[in-house]
């Protein structure tokens, strides 16, 4: 990720957190990660870059300081803040906005992306009858997938289908963003562009290649969950839900049931702050009206909490509460009605302003 790409997932109202991006872009899922990625409005990044190591974006966020776009906000945990120039950098040079960013994290991008690409190339070279070809590198799991989905909806039409169907998704595209992804398929001779390639080509950084091409993959697999699309029976296993399996069932348990959140814990056998981690990941994850919040977090509780709480979320702490809501409210309590707020509970206001 280059300077200029850090830069735009920077703000100069709100200060963030580098190894929060770091943990996002890593697909590090603690509610931690999780919360802080919601309150950033950067949890399309989830495990965008899951090799990147620890420390991978240090030197990028330097940069930007040396040349005085940011700077480090005082904290027990390093935090970035847009200069003015930074500002004035980032709006004079604008970057994509993907589309279809907040349905990735419901998506396995890296499935979805394999097999659309490998399902292409097969098509492509049985349109043509290409006996030998070298197909694309990818694991097992992908080619077993593609082949099966193949022998099942191999007709003499499917070249036809695959390409109106591929069409009607690019259209929705903006088209340089159309002209990134169909670059980088590869069918009967045309090797596929790579990122890097592209990036020279088209005079972007590779990382902005690199989300039109997701976005791009994102729209199709979209379209693909209707049944009568061809590629159906191959992306749709892709999509999955926004939380863990685990965390599903919990969030079950919780809203089928009249046990409390201690209760949940011994029926499930696991640890009572797992059962809130649990919640809390569900809350960041998935639509507000997901969680019995009247049950959680009863209006009586929201009121006094709010009542002693700063107006803006990113001033909220829970060491700075008095004594005695501490003594009331534990930290559980204390991270759902952020999430609440920032969700948009009860019109709250809580997102920064750009």
């Amino acid at each position: 990720m280059d300077p200029e790409d850090l830069l735009h997932l920077l703000d100069d109202q709100q200060a963030r957190r580098l190894r929060v991006i770091e943990n996002l872009l890593r697909g590090r899922k603690t509610v931690s990660t999780l919360y802080w990625g919601q309150r950033y409005d950067l949890l399309f990044l989830l495990g965008l870059a899951k090799h990147l190591d620890r420390g991978g974006l240090d030197a990028t966020a330097q940069a930007l300081v040396s040349q005085k776009l940011a700077t480090w906000t005082p904290n027990e945990q390093p935090q970035l803040r847009l200069t003015a120039k930074g500002r004035q950098r980032r709006d004079q040079v604008p970057t994509y906005q993907p589309q279809t960013r907040a349905l990735w994290p419901q998506l396995s991008l890296a499935v979805a992306r394999q097999r659309l690409l490998l399902s292409v190339q097969v098509v492509s070279q049985y349109a043509h009858r290409t006996a030998r070809y070298y197909p694309l590198t990818t694991d097992l799991a992908t080619r077993q997938a593609v082949r099966q989905w193949f022998h099942q909806a191999k007709s003499p039409d499917l070249a036809t289908q695959i390409f109106t169907a591929l069409t009607a998704s690019l259209t929705q595209l903006p088209e340089a963003t159309a002209q990134v992804l169909t670059a980088g398929f590869s069918g009967y001779q045309q090797p596929g562009l790579t990122n890097q390639q592209l990036a020279v080509d088209l005079h972007q950084t590779p990382w902005e290649i690199y989300l039109r091409h997701i976005d791009g993959v994102v729209r199709i697999a979209q379209d693909a969950r209707q049944a009568d699309h061809p590629l159906h029976a191959l992306l749709a296993p892709a999509w999955q839900t926004a939380v863990t399996r685990s965390a599903q069932a919990t969030l079950r348990a919780v809203t089928t049931t009249d046990l409390t959140l201690d209760q949940v814990a011994v029926q499930r056998q696991i640890k009572p702050s797992t059962v809130r981690e649990h919640l809390l990941e569900a809350a960041i994850m998935l639509p507000v009206t997901a969680l019995p919040y009247e049950c959680l977090l009863p209006q009586a509780t929201r009121q006094t909490l709010l009542a002693a709480l700063p107006a803006q979320l990113d001033d909220w702490e829970y060491t700075a509460l008095p004594a005695d809501l501490q003594a009331r409210f534990d930290f559980f309590t204390f991270r759902l009605l952020a999430i609440w707020c920032d969700k948009g509970g009860a019109g709250h206001a809580g997102t920064p302003n750009d």
